[in-house]
């Protein structure tokens, strides 16, 4: 059975972005797995895999680490149900949600982010993103931000919002995992902040409701912020 090491917050809140492309690449090639729930001060965790960072899967005798890698080895292995059926566009979608999306939700959202860690991790928390933005009123610097950082979140969705007016998924009549990048960018505030980042009548909110139906309702079932 692959093992894959989850980063957890409080109430088992389970924000990465990057690993819920690995939870949705799982679902995806319809692979079973077992859990392993680990904080940002169990780094320890994942030193066999020579990663300070999640995810990581055990596969096997197969050890991986980065969610574009475990996806790689996942195509590989399990060819069947191909994740990437076109990798230079997977590739440029990872990209973009990496250098695009993921950095202008990191400031909106980063007073809920520390608001809910484990409370052994919070020391670790404050003292690396405060070091990252230089301030640990991280409450203040995220009221400031959300000013015009919503609006400049959105405008980053417009590459997707042209795909979306055209076709059901990022990857055409069925999800893939362009798709499962995506959605894994839109789970991070999601399960954190009860901050709505999507109009209503946004082409990009249409597609979240169908991605958060997706294997049973995997992650419209997942713990959130309330």
């Amino acid at each position: 059975m692959i093992t894959l090491y989850d980063l957890a917050f409080d109430k088992d809140l389970r924000p990465s972005p990057y690993c819920w492309r690995t939870k949705l690449a799982l679902k995806h090639k319809g692979l079973a797995w077992r859990d392993e729930p680990c904080g940002f001060g169990e780094k320890q965790k994942v030193a066999f895999a020579g990663s300070q960072t999640y995810p990581v899967i055990h596969d096997g005798t197969t050890v991986v680490k980065d969610s574009w890698a475990i996806a790689e080895h996942l195509d590989a292995a399990y060819p069947d149900k191909p994740l990437m059926p076109d990798k230079p566009y997977a590739r440029f979608v990872n990209g973009w949600a990496d250098t695009a999306l993921n950095v202008t939700i990191f400031p909106i959202v980063v007073g809920d982010l520390v608001d809910r860690v484990r409370p052994q991790d919070r020391d670790y928390i404050v003292e690396s993103r405060g070091k990252r933005l230089g301030t640990t009123d991280f409450a203040g610097f995220q009221s400031k931000a959300r000013e015009k950082g919503v609006a400049t979140f959105r405008a980053a969705l417009e590459p997707a919002r042209r795909v979306l007016k055209e076709q059901p998924f990022l990857s055409g009549g069925a999800p893939a995992y362009p798709d499962y990048i995506l959605l894994g960018s839109l789970l991070w505030p999601r399960t954190i902040s009860p901050l709505e980042l999507l109009d209503k009548d946004d082409v990009v909110y249409g597609w979240r409701e169908r991605m958060l139906d997706l294997f049973d309702g995997m992650a419209r079932k997942a713990p959130a912020a309330a």
